[in-house]
This record gives structure tokens, sequence and C-alpha cells, in this order.
């Protein structure tokens, strides 16, 4: 299979080093990102055109706001390049359907996508053993499902209406835990070293984090690795935290214990009981703003 890439950041980038034997050329944002891509991967310098005549798979890693302006204008190219209209197209973006690529289809091409499941850091990101989600046209899934073998990774299809759903899942897995770290260094940081509290403060976590990250690798599933005091039914403690934590603090701190008791009765470690007084402990955290804030207004 020979694979075009348009798009040079760490997506195209990380992609055109997994397949350099099978790299046909890769396109970036400008001629001279092109021709540093060019240089890196050894391979020649084509227009997007050109690209898309000569691969039998193009994958579209340009931002998502790009993709249906790059596909309509190469929609518009191969109207006069037959050759371009028998490629397969792929965007590998998480969240978008096919839609975007509707002027490519209209031309007769066909159209899919494939996002591999990873954080991507680099050129070097592992990419082995990763879940790539596909979709499109039957000619476009088998190539996907053909492209993730060759990377060493997992296909599986999620259809367009659930993609929204699909990236939520994967946004609540890295985005927010990003998120949650950020604000548990900021309560960290009063502490720690004052020229760089910030960096301190997470030194102080990380080992933290990856004790956790470990138990995570070793569950059958995450929800087994909790610990802490709501999977024991401390509310006093749990009490205590709503304290003295920031007011902006406090509603996500609400929604993760529910949620969190949540998980901890359906794992059994604590009872019905322990759980309705955390319940009601969370539920007048909220009433309790609302009373001070009725008050304040008379």
């Amino acid at each position: 299979m020979k694979i075009g890439i348009i798009g040079g950041g760490k997506v195209g980038s990380t992609l055109a080093h997994h397949l350099s034997t099978q790299l046909v050329s890769i396109v970036g944002s400008s001629s001279e990102k092109t021709i540093h891509l060019a240089t890196k991967y050894k391979v020649p310098f084509m227009t997007h055109a050109e690209l898309a005549t000569k691969a039998d798979l193009v994958l579209l890693t340009v931002p998502d706001r790009q993709i249906a302006i790059v596909a309509k204008s190469l929609a518009v190219e191969a109207q006069q390049e037959p050759a371009m209209q028998s490629t397969i197209y792929l965007h590998c973006s998480g969240s978008l359907d096919l839609s975007p690529l509707k002027p490519l289809q209209d031309v007769g091409a066909s159209v899919g996508s494939l996002h591999p499941l990873q954080s991507f850091a680099g050129a070097n990101t592992v990419l082995k053993g990763i879940y790539m989600a596909i979709d499109g046209d039957e000619k476009a899934q088998q190539a996907a499902h053909e492209l993730a073998t060759i990377l060493e990774g997992r296909s599986f299809h999620v259809p367009a209406e659930d993609r929204p759903l699909y990236h939520a899942a994967a946004c609540i897995c890295a985005n927010y835990t990003v998120t949650l770290q950020t604000m548990a260094q900021e309560l960290m940081r009063r502490w720690l070293e004052p020229t760089k509290p910030s960096r301190a403060a997470w030194q102080a976590l990380l080992p933290l984090f990856q004790g956790v990250a470990a138990n995570l690798e070793e569950a059958e599933n995450p929800g087994s690795a909790l610990t802490g005091p709501i999977a024991r039914g401390d509310v006093n403690t749990v009490q205590s935290h709503l304290a003295v934590l920031p007011k902006n603090m406090i509603p996500v701190y609400k929604q993760l214990g529910i949620a969190t008791t949540q998980l901890a009765l359906m794992n059994q470690t604590i009872t019905p009981l322990m759980a309705e007084e955390l319940f009601n402990l969370f539920n007048s955290v909220h009433h309790e703003a609302t009373t001070k804030e009725e008050t304040s207004h008379e």
C-alpha cells in the first residue's frame, strides 16, 4: 500500500515515522514546511494533486477545521485528474464524521477515517497495540483496517452517529486527567519550594499519579483500582475536604465525589448506608451554597 500524508503536525509526523517504507510523500502547510518534511523522511517533494495521484491511500492529518477545505480543494483537482478519483482518502479526526470528505465522495473517491486512540507527543509516539477507530465505505474501512495492521494497532468500527460519544470518552480519559492533575498541583504548591512552587508541587504529586497509573495498568477494569476516603466510606474526611477547598473547586469535587460514591457502592467497598451519607453530604453542599446566596440578596 502506497501512502501519502497531508499535514505535517504531530499526528502526520508520527504516522510518517511509522510508515517510512510505504510513504510516497508528506505535504506540510507551506512549501518550506513540505521541503523540510520531504528531506526529513527522505521522500520527494510533491503537491497535493501529485501526492493523491501516486498514492493508494491519502491520510488527512490537518487540524479538524481544515479537513473540509483540503477535501474540497482535492475534489476540484480530481475532476481534472481521474487518477485521484480512485485514491482512498481517510481523515484522522476523532470527533468528526465523514461529512467533511463529501466533496471527494461526490467525485467518486472512497472516503473514511482512522483515529488512533493515543496522545501524540512526537514522532516516536508508540502506536503498537493502540486501538484505532475506523469508519467509511466498505473500501475505505478495509484500507483503514489494513493500515491499522501495518501500524501494529487494533482497528474497531465507530459509526458516524457515535463519534461525539466516542470522542467524549477519549477526552475524559486524556484531557480531563490533565485538568485534575493541574487542580491538585494548585492545592499542593503552597507548601513547597518558594522559587518554583508549581514545578515542585508536580514533582511531589507525580509518583502518586504514576502509582495510580501502575495500578490501573494491572487492573481488569479501572473501577477496581479505586482507593481513598470514599472507597472506605470515610464521610468525616470528605467533609473536611469540602470545608477547606477553594470555592471554585467545590463543584468539581462534588460531582466527582458523587460519581466516586456510585463506583464505591458498585465495588461493594461501602454499604448502602455509607453511600447515602456521602450523597447527603454532597447534596447539602449545593443546598448550603444556595441558602447563603439567597441570604446575601436579602
